[in-house]
């Protein structure tokens, strides 16, 4: 009988560029899918519906945080570099994944009916109930596509992200047109969608996945497991919290169409972050590869490339907002412009910080991301609660931007030390690299404004 993963094997070594351009291909089209889903999410709902499924979403994220246990990361760690085969750790993956799950629908059950907190105002019981399947549901998903970027098979990866954006899109939209535009019905959609995509994704792993059920051989593998996952978690939870606390402050203090025109401006500034996304999902498995082989130099180079497009597209945004954002999501989200403004400096800098927590990850030291997260949580916390009453959601996203600048400098420091070069291999671009741009630029220019004939234009 053949092994249970036989049919899903790692894909044979490609180029970086090659893997990173199907990661951020995918990556574009589920920003584009997912644009719509949100615009949709705008016009359908106005500002308070936007806020209310923002909250929701931002629960079911925590308790996939919390229930998901960080397996992800010794997931596609033992899948992309374990000499064994898939059976023989998978699981006790799953087994900490079910454990997880169930813990985390527990609380969420307490959280909810038992304890009512004033940052959920504004939830409904209806929508409460859809959050407690999500959250197993996700870490379902979460798993699958961190065996996809294990065995680097990042088309078949972006391709599956897209088909569950997709589904996610078509299921909500199906929904509103049929039973009405409420929040409750246009959640209910997007998971109804989010389910169909896993179970095609599953179906497509089955055969790596065959032996995952077999819990009786979880024993042995399941602590080394949960020990390696928790080095990085608690990184995760912290990171959550500095990107999200701020819609539970906002939401506490304000209102849920406060939270809907805040996570708007949040998402649109956020798209920055594809390509750097991109870069440190297909650069994990590489280092991991190559740290004898010229991995250090590779990443300052990567860097390099990250901060210059970050800040050209940063710039771009800042320029374009005012005129998109009431285009793509009504006239009603222009309070959601200056918020993008505020916020840019750090989504920038943190553009950076993603690919260094990649770097330091695959190098096996998880704990600086978890260590500097938690720092950058308690700025977070003082200066949402300083700023927030005061200023609303300006406040929020100058207390985002000031707290991934911090964070990003933190661990730009621990990754200097770790690879031990000079600061401007960050961020200085070398002479090839400045005269490769220079020729990109003049390709560019002459492409699209070409030089004037000899003569034309010429007055006698």
């Amino acid at each position: 009988m053949a092994p249970p993963d036989s049919r899903v094997k790692k894909a044979p070594s490609a180029s970086f560029t090659s893997n990173l351009v199907a990661v951020l291909g995918g990556q574009v089209s589920c920003s584009a899918v997912a644009l719509i889903l949100q615009a949709c999410y705008a016009r359908f709902l106005g500002p308070a519906g936007r806020g209310q499924i923002s909250l929701c979403l931002m629960a079911a994220w925590l308790g996939v945080l919390l229930g998901g246990l960080g397996i992800e990361y010794p997931l596609a760690l033992w899948t992309a570099d374990s000499k064994e085969k898939s059976s023989q750790w998978l699981p006790a993956v799953f087994l900490g994944g079910i454990l997880g799950s169930t813990v985390a629908c527990c609380l969420w059950t307490a959280v909810y009916w038992k304890w009512h907190p004033a940052f959920l105002k504004g939830m409904t019981p209806g929508m409460a109930l859809i959050v407690l399947p999500s959250i197993p549901l996700c870490i379902s998903v979460t798993y699958l596509m961190s065996i996809l970027a294990g065995l680097e098979r990042f088309r078949l990866r972006s391709g599956l992200a897209l088909s569950n954006q997709a589904m996610g899109l078509l299921g909500m939209v199906l929904l509103v047109l049929l039973f009405g535009r409420k929040p409750e019905v246009a959640l209910l959609g997007n998971q109804l969608g989010l389910l169909i995509g896993f179970l095609v994704t599953a179906f497509i792993l089955r055969d790596f996945l065959g032996g995952a059920w077999n819990l009786r051989a979880a024993g042995h593998r399941f602590y080394p497991a949960v020990r390696l996952a928790t080095r990085g978690q608690l990184g995760n939870l912290a990171t959550f919290f500095n990107y999200r606390l701020d819609v539970f402050i906002v939401n506490y203090y304000l209102d849920p169409a406060q939270v809907g025109l805040y996570a708007v401006g949040v998402l649109v500034a956020e798209a920055l972050w594809h390509i750097p996304n991109a870069v440190a999902v297909t650069l994990f498995p590489r280092t991991v590869r190559t740290l004898d082989a010229g991995a250090a130099e590779f990443t300052c180079f990567v860097l390099r490339q990250v901060l210059l497009i970050a800040c050209i597209c940063g710039v771009a945004l800042a320029l374009l907002s005012p005129v998109l954002v009431p285009l793509v999501f009504g006239a009603r989200f222009t309070p959601s412009v200056p918020v993008i403004w505020l916020i840019l400096p750090g989504v920038i800098a943190l553009s950076l910080a993603k690919v260094i927590c990649a770097d330091l990850a695959a190098r096996g030291k998880p704990e600086f991301s978890s260590i500097f997260a938690v720092v950058a949580l308690v700025v977070t916390v003082v200066l949402d609660l300083l700023l927030i009453p005061r200023m609303g959601i300006k406040g929020a996203a100058i207390a985002s931007s000031a707290t991934y600048i911090v964070q990003t400098t933190l661990l730009a420091i621990a990754l200097k030390h770790q690879l031990k070069v000079p600061w401007k291999s960050f961020f200085i671009p070398t002479s090839s690299e400045r005269v490769a741009y220079q020729l990109a630029w003049f390709r560019l220019k002459s492409r699209f404004w070409p030089a004037p004939a000899p003569g034309l234009g010429r007055v006698d």
